[in-house]
């Protein structure tokens, strides 16, 4: 996989690296993830580069977003149910992609079935790229 990071990397999609960066957190949720504050970044992430075409101001008003709910006083509810099943490809299926615009579509599809496995949790997702993208432009 290291060399694979490698080819990604000179491709200079740093949209494509967040991505990979997200679904890999969600689909090890139990180690990478662990809670809804997480969930709020790479989830969210997730529904941000699929649906809003990823740019960097949105996944900095998630992080936002998740750093209000780390310091609220307010407690923030346990992390939504996941998914036994986090989607039908994994990692592993990137193992032999060398060139990048191969790599990049490996990445695009194992996103979009991790999305498609987070079905329920979809519309929390939406709700929270929302939320982020409505805080102040000083908050951002």
């Amino acid at each position: 996989m290291a060399l694979r990071v490698r080819a990604l990397a000179w491709t200079d999609s740093l949209k494509t690296w967040r991505l990979m960066h997200d679904v890999y957190d969600i689909q090890h949720e139990e180690e990478r993830c662990g809670g809804y504050k997480a969930l709020i970044v790479h989830l969210g992430g997730i529904c941000w580069a699929l649906e809003h075409a990823g740019s960097e101001s949105g996944y900095r008003s998630l992080q936002q977003l998740a750093q209000q709910a780390a310091w609220s006083d307010t407690p923030y509810p346990p992390a939504p149910g996941i998914p036994a099943q986090r989607g039908s490809i994994t990692a592993a299926s990137l193992a032999k992609l060398a060139e990048p615009p191969l790599l990049m579509s490996g990445i695009d599809r194992w996103a979009r079935a991790a999305w498609v496995a987070y079905a329920p949790l979809q519309p929390i997702a939406r709700e929270w790229v929302r939320q982020a993208l409505a805080l102040p432009p000083r908050a951002r």
